[in-house]
């Protein structure tokens, strides 16, 4: 199993993987919003990186 590195993926912008989600889910992209807002999904740049 291979590890990607950053500059080996192709990166999107959080616009585009909420469309994406949508999408798949059949839902709009305001509703995924309002769903993780929901649950208390956070920001990327809030996150916290854990190495495992």
């Amino acid at each position: 199993m291979s590890r990607e590195t950053p500059a080996d993926t192709d990166i999107i912008s959080d616009e585009e993987l909420t469309a994406l989600l949508a999408e798949a889910e059949g839902r709009t992209p305001e509703e995924i919003e309002r769903g993780a807002a929901e649950i208390g999904i956070a920001p990327p740049e809030e996150a916290t990186v854990v190495d495992k």
